[in-house]
């Protein structure tokens, strides 16, 4: 088997990939060779995303709110019809907030669940149909904050990004039977123009040993290995991309 990184007429959605590190991601496999559908919300936002990636037939626009479940079948559905199949699926939410235990409302709980783990839950299952055709890739990016906890007043986010490590892995063992693989990236990443990241960022830096925090680079190469077929034994994992912390974690 040839170990190489090549995507070359593959299909690939990334979700929440016109900014940040979706967009590393998503022009990580575009460079590769894959056939990639750039997402978000705004289709202001999605258009720019593509014209700053070169524009051209590989590059797909899937614009639309995946947090409103209505909405997910037929943004789902148009990009895939627009790649012409789908070998990779990348939910790259990760949007969180800071708020105290005891000042978080149910409306607050709901929108940081349902901008992580459950948009990435109804997003995956309306990909499921493609991915069986082509025994595809599901990768998860979640956070470190939710195997080792965060800063102060971060329960919210640590709870969804948690809740979807634990969801991957119950993905993972329902869907190897049909030859889709599902795992998690978990990066020690901070969206500098994300609410609170600030408040990550300093959290993150002084906890790592490498004293920073991920590059998107690195969060990118990440999802990269196992979305590539030569990781097709690894499922169910959780890819850990945290410059050391949890290790430092345990032992500190």
């Amino acid at each position: 088997m040839t170990i190489q990184f090549d995507f070359s007429g593959k299909g690939v959605f990334v979700t929440d990939s016109a900014t940040g590190l979706g967009r590393r991601i998503a022009e990580a496999f575009h460079e590769l060779g894959a056939n990639v559908a750039i997402h978000d919300a705004s289709s202001v936002q999605v258009e720019k995303a593509v014209r700053g990636l070169g524009g051209g037939s590989r590059l797909v626009a899937a614009p639309g709110d995946l947090a409103k479940t209505a909405n997910v079948e037929g943004i789902v559905h148009k990009a895939i019809s627009d790649l012409g199949r789908l070998d990779v699926l990348v939910c790259c939410a990760m949007q969180g907030s800071l708020c105290a235990i005891d000042r978080i409302s149910e409306e607050d709980f709901g929108r940081v669940m349902g901008a992580n783990t459950k948009k990435a839950f109804f997003t995956t299952q309306a990909c499921v149909p493609a991915l069986r055709a082509t025994r595809g890739a599901v990768v998860h990016v979640a956070s470190m904050i939710g195997l080792v906890g965060g800063p102060t007043g971060a329960v919210g986010y640590a709870t969804a990004s948690g809740a979807t490590v634990q969801m991957t892995r119950m993905m993972a063992l329902e869907l190897a039977a049909e030859g889709i693989r599902v795992n998690a990236v978990c990066p020690a990443w901070a969206d500098a123009d994300g609410p609170a990241a600030a408040v990550f960022a300093d959290y993150i830096k002084k906890r790592s040993p490498l004293g920073r925090i991920a590059t998107p680079d690195e969060c990118a190469a990440a999802v990269l290995y196992l979305a590539a077929p030569f990781s097709r034994y690894t499922m169910g994992a959780t890819l850990v991309a945290d410059g050391g912390i949890a290790s430092g974690h345990y032992v500190a």
